[in-house]
């Protein structure tokens, strides 16, 4: 599969073929080495193709294109190195830019199943406003070896999986072309790849300077992070299936230097493949070495075969990027993340949309922004709820009302960090509660994990507001750590030692302990009943 894989993916680029086989070859070896996984397999890939081939398109002139993918290789292998910070990226994303890719990748071979020669866009609507006048030309023998192709790709699906089905079908159309002549180009034939050298991948030293290197930084950033988000979601997703423990920052590492090996040696940038990786663990792979023999497998097929790639038809590896591309999209997913949310079928939308209308780079940027985004949004939401007493004499959590706050004595609980992104909401609620008449509000942390700078300023400040209208605010259920900086801080100023209680062995005493200080001060208030209800009852 990585044979035929490679010369169709170099077609992607805009890259001559070998390249695709070179990536085939060093990355996959040096990525199999470092790695823990048995089954990950890197080489080149469609969406890795499809970056590059813009990138190169709208940097570069036609001759310049092979140096400045090598810069990249290299820029984004280093970045993916040092940086796996930015794998986290949301499903949502990754779903909708899995569909723009595959919606790209599908439309820009239109031309090559056709037999055109049209120039290539990284724009969607600027690549078919291209190609729109040149479909009169279609040539009909290419539309027949396309056809071919696909016949062969799905009846190998229907006999096994396990079938080299690309393998076939690219022999079946460079047989035919053989041997019907069809291998001059037109008029008299058919597009073909060219000849392929027969010779082991070469040095190469992609840096040629510093400002071309500032150059292709950002779209360097913009493909690592692709790459960083394939491997490992696939990577998770094998390792899942096997039931074995998958090792991101091994993986990373692997995969960069695979990268930047890839750049010294003309290779295309390279990525954790699906389809491969997925034959590996059906065929019953149990070591990395699988990578190691299967880079050098390709290594062997290229050098005999190489002669062959002459009577490659174009067509047939547009039909066969057709066929990968169709196979990318994952419905089933695409309806999960619609239907789970708005949010995230928002996400998708633009994701998707933004792949088709964008340069792809700008795209995955905008993914990535979109995730942060979202992970603010719901990190941003204040999880904070009242706890009233039962008829049992039990606490039990509820909704903050318009009730909260009415009754003398309020216990709160907070769950998660407490940050910027909270604190009008936290202000808004405990500025209400005490306009509701609450004398003491005590606030249990025992499910809070941190307090910002923003944050503990906030909550001082509504604590010495409060504490000067007769108020008592107390903190209880504090994890030692949590209390001492609260304690060396303004905040624990304005509360006191009193007001921070440690969270102990038994569950809820700090929260008795709070609550029976609450009730003294209550009590101790002039004109105060014993009569009322201190503390609010949950109806029956």
């Amino acid at each position: 599969l990585a044979v035929p894989q490679g010369i169709a993916f170099a077609l992607i680029a805009n890259v001559p073929p070998e390249h695709g086989l070179y990536a085939m070859i060093v990355p996959t070896i040096v990525a199999a080495l470092l790695r823990s996984s048995p089954f990950l397999i890197t080489g080149a890939t469609n969406t890795s193709a499809l970056v590059i081939g813009a990138l190169v398109t709208s940097l570069a002139d036609p001759d310049q294109r092979v140096p400045m993918m090598l810069l990249i290789t290299l820029l984004m292998g280093l970045i993916q190195v040092f940086f796996g910070v930015l794998r986290y990226v949301s499903q949502a994303v990754l779903v909708g830019f899995t569909l723009g890719a595959a919606t790209l990748i599908f439309c820009d071979q239109i031309k090559n199943v056709c037999g055109l020669q049209v120039e290539g866009s990284p724009s969607l609507v600027d690549g078919l406003r291209k190609l729109l006048p040149h479909l009169r030309g279609t040539d009909v023998r290419a539309l027949l070896i396309a056809a071919l192709t696909l016949a062969v790709l799905v009846a190998c699906a229907r006999v096994s999986r396990l079938i080299p089905s690309a393998m076939f079908a690219v022999a079946a159309a460079a047989l035919a072309v053989w041997a019907l002549g069809w291998d001059a180009g037109p008029p008299s034939g058919v597009y073909v790849v060219g000849g392929i050298p027969r010779s082991l991948p070469g040095f190469t030293w992609p840096v040629r300077s510093w400002a071309e290197a500032h150059r292709v930084a950002a779209p360097s950033l913009a493909i690592a992070i692709l790459g960083i988000v394939e491997s490992i979601s696939i990577g998770k997703a094998v390792s899942s299936m096997a039931r074995i423990k998958f090792h991101p920052n091994q993986e990373l590492i692997g995969q960069g230097l695979g990268n930047v090996a890839g750049a010294f040696t003309g290779c295309m940038p390279t990525s954790a493949s699906w389809t491969r990786s997925a034959i590996n663990l059906q065929m019953g792979a149990k070591t990395r070495w699988v990578g190691v023999i299967t880079g050098l497998t390709v290594l062997a097929s290229m050098l005999v075969l190489a002669p062959c790639a002459q009577y490659v038809p174009k067509a047939c590896l547009g039909a066969l990027i057709m066929w990968i591309a169709w196979r990318m999209v994952d419905l089933k997913s695409a309806r999960y993340v619609w239907r789970w949310s708005r949010t995230d079928a928002a996400v998708l939308l633009v994701t998707y949309a933004s792949t088709l209308l964008f340069e792809i780079q700008y795209a995955i940027y905008l993914g990535v922004l979109a995730s942060l985004l979202l992970l603010v949004r719901r990190a941003g939401t204040l999880h904070m709820v009242e706890m009233a007493e039962s008829a049992s004499g039990q606490m039990r959590e509820i909704e903050i009302d318009g009730d909260t706050g009415k009754c003398p004595i309020v216990l709160l609980q907070l769950e998660g960090d407490l940050f910027f992104g909270v604190v009008d909401e936290l202000e808004e609620k405990l500025e209400r509660i005490a306009a509701n008449g609450a004398r003491v509000i005590v606030v249990r942390l025992k499910r809070a994990h941190a307090i910002d700078a923003t944050a503990a300023e906030s909550l001082a400040s509504f604590a010495a507001h409060f504490k000067a209208g007769g108020g008592r605010f107390i903190f209880c259920g504090v994890r030692a750590e949590l209390a001492e900086r609260i304690r060396r801080s303004h905040l624990g100023g304005v509360l006191g030692d009193q007001n921070i209680l440690l969270t102990g062995e038994q569950p809820f005493r700090s929260v008795q302990t709070a609550l029976d200080a609450a009730r003294q001060t209550v009590l101790s208030q002039p004109g105060a009943s014993v009569a009322g209800r201190l503390i609010r009852l949950v109806p029956p």
